[in-house]
């Protein structure tokens, strides 16, 4: 999980007073475990980024039945003959 820290100076955390110390990434996050990473998010001090597409319905393509997030056309054959997941 990328978590991002509130203070935009902060270049390390420790997790833990003997945990393992996390740089910054050049991104600006911090790469932690899940666990962890939701925990900091809980404490208000970090926010989650990133983007997740689990919940999301894509457009399945009639010609070669590629499943797109698109609903203008099939990003794989560029057909635009869609219908709506279920």
């Amino acid at each position: 999980m990328k978590i991002l820290g509130s203070n935009p100076g902060l270049q390390e955390i420790q997790l833990g007073e003997d945990g393992p110390i996390k740089k910054r990434d050049k991104d600006g996050t911090f790469h932690v475990d899940d666990a962890l990473g939701k925990k900091l998010v809980k404490t208000g001090d970090y926010a989650a980024t990133g983007t997740t597409f689990r919940g999301a319905r894509g457009y399945v393509c009639n010609s070669c039945y590629f499943t797109s997030l698109f609903r203008d056309k099939c990003g794989k054959c560029g057909s635009t003959d869609l219908t709506p997941e279920e």
